[in-house]
Formats: C-alpha cells, structure tokens, sequence
C-alpha cells in the first residue's frame, strides 16, 4: 500500500510542477517576443504561434523528464523513506526547471544572434510556419541534447540530500 500512496503523491507532485513548468514556457516564449500578443495571436488562429509554444511545453518537459527519478539506491530503508523521496523529487523538479527555462533562453538567444537576417518574431507574427518549424527543431533540439546533462545534475542533486 505505501508504494501506491508514494506513486499517487509523486503524480500529484509532477501533475503540480509541471503546471508550473507550462506557465513558465509559456512566459520564456513571451520573454523571447516582446513585441507579440501571444494570447491574441492564438485566439486569431496563428498556427506558428501556436506551434512554437507547443514545442516549448514540449521541451521543458523533455528537460524535466530526469528529474522525476529518484535514486534511492542508497538510501536506508525506513519509513521516513517515503518522504524524503518526496522532498527529494520536489526539490529535483524544481532544479530541473530553473534549468530547463535558463537553458531554452540560452537556445532561442543564440539562434536569434546567429540569425540576424531574419526577424523570427515578425515571422511567427505573419503566421510563417517554416519559421516556426524552424524554431521547433531548435528548441526540441536543444532539450533532446541537454536532457542526459540535466539528469546527471539531478543525480547529484540526489546524492547531495542523502
């Protein structure tokens, strides 16, 4: 019974966090175009805008996936177990985004640096979805590359709570 109650209590936590990993794209995506309404833009049917805020969710999550593990290994067993692993994984996922939000800044501010020719913001304003394909591939991208990174960060911010 307390392995349910633990698994029931980590999908409560995940379910939280990544509520706030969702609103936390969404705001890095409005950090990158400040000049566009993204509300309006979705409610007017912008099929770019909306991609391009769905690979962000997308990759936060993809960031974040490490950070819902937790190794126990080591750890003695006990009852106190239970809630440690839950501290442990809250305290993870919250690294994990701080990490999954600088790391997709970093991403779309270098490619945007690199890519001086084109106003991506304008672009995704004119609904210009080879721009927002574009976009997509960069930030799935990135958090397919960094992911492996993030859990050995995790891993060790395990190890450290022990």
């Amino acid at each position: 019974m307390a392995p349910l109650l633990l698994g029931l209590a980590q999908l409560v936590i995940a379910i939280i966090l990544s509520a706030i990993a969702a609103y936390l794209a969404f705001y890095l995506f409005q950090w990158f175009t400040r000049n566009l309404d993204e509300w309006e833009e979705l409610r007017q049917g912008n099929p770019a805008v909306g991609i391009v805020l769905g690979a962000i969710v997308i990759s936060v999550a993809i960031v974040l996936r490490p950070a819902l593990t937790v190794n126990t290994g080591l750890w003695d067993i006990g009852r106190a177990l239970y809630v440690r692993v839950l501290v442990v994984e809250a305290l993870q996922l919250a690294v994990g985004l701080v990490l999954a939000v600088i790391t997709l800044a970093l991403a779309l501010f270098l490619f945007a640096a690199l890519t001086r020719g084109i106003d991506e913001v304008e672009e995704l304003k004119k609904g210009n979805l080879a721009i927002a394909g574009l976009l997509t591939g960069v930030v799935i991208g990135v958090a397919l590359m960094v992911s492996q990174a993030i859990g050995q960060i995790m891993n060790l911010v395990s190890g450290l709570l022990l």
